[in-house]
């Protein structure tokens, strides 16, 4: 069995479920997938795709550039291969639950499988980085690395299925990942091998806020303080962890080095945007 991103996605907000009602906001029961043709943020909708459609096509020399690094044997010069590919998916899984099956083939790690590791569903990137960063392996990797360019051209079709995005489902994305990183990612599950986690929180904040800005303006006129407050939080998060890439500016400093003040500072801030969205959720009457 495998548990995918729209089961992960519900028990997140059903976690949240209490800050929902304080903020006076009411939920299905089940997250919707399908296009509202009367949803009146669609045009704000298609800016966010968007940009992760032009995200999606950068993503994919850079994994083509993996696969060819990882024959030649080069356990240098592949790992730093993967830490390149890594950031735009990063931003692009905000909307996950929207191809949750791409999503696992890209970057699902082992407990999301019965099998753990050794679960024959279990691929993508976190497979990989397994090889490269712990065993020290690139020839093992070389089929996943494969299946992976194929999934990244995947991804490309998905985000062109419209119907398959709308508003709320869009800053559900946003709530449940910024939460995510708070409750979860902080531990440093996130990149186990590789040790670089910190790249990970910086894309997937990223990702929250390119998807969030199409709304500003209108939220803006409706409450200039409220998007005042989903940018300071956003920028507030960033500054936590900008000087860990001061001498690594692609993947930072190894998360394994990072005090528990600044994992504390972390929390705090993803939980703040996390909040900070959920107003202007209800502000732009989404609930």
């Amino acid at each position: 069995m495998r548990v995918n991103r729209r089961q992960a996605l519900q028990v997140t907000l059903l976690g949240i479920s209490s800050t929902l009602a304080l903020s006076g906001l009411a939920r299905s029961e089940s997250v919707q997938i399908a296009a509202d043709t009367n949803d009146p943020y669609a045009a704000e909708v298609d800016a966010g795709l968007a940009y992760f459609k032009d995200l999606a096509t950068r993503q994919l020399p850079l994994v083509e550039n993996l696969l060819r690094e990882i024959p030649n044997g080069n356990v240098d010069r592949a790992k730093q291969a993967y830490l390149e590919a890594r950031p735009p998916y990063e931003q692009i899984e905000v909307l996950a639950p929207s191809f949750e099956q791409t999503d696992s083939d890209i970057d699902a790690r082992p407990y999301s499988f019965d099998g753990g590791e050794f679960d024959p569903e279990f691929k993508g990137f976190h497979k990989i980085e397994a090889f490269l960063f712990r065993d020290g392996e690139t020839q093992a990797a070389l089929p996943y690395t494969e299946e992976l360019v194929e999934s990244v051209k995947t991804l490309s079709a998905d985000l062109d299925r419209r119907e398959n995005f709308n508003s709320r489902l869009h800053f559900e994305g946003l709530i449940a990942l910024a939460t995510e990183i708070a409750s979860k990612k902080i531990s440093g599950e996130e990149e186990t091998w590789s040790d670089r986690s910190l790249l990970i929180f910086r894309e997937n904040w990223s990702g929250i806020y390119s998807q969030f800005e199409p709304f500003s303006q209108t939220l803006a006129r409706r409450d200039a303080g409220a998007a005042d407050a989903v940018r300071a939080a956003y920028e507030t998060a960033q500054a936590t962890i900008d000087p860990y890439f001061n001498r690594d500016r692609l993947a930072g400093e190894p998360y394994s080095s990072i005090d528990t003040q600044t994992r504390a500072a972390i929390v705090r801030s993803s939980y703040q945007l996390r909040d900070r969205l959920l107003q202007a959720m209800e502000r732009l009457d989404l609930a």
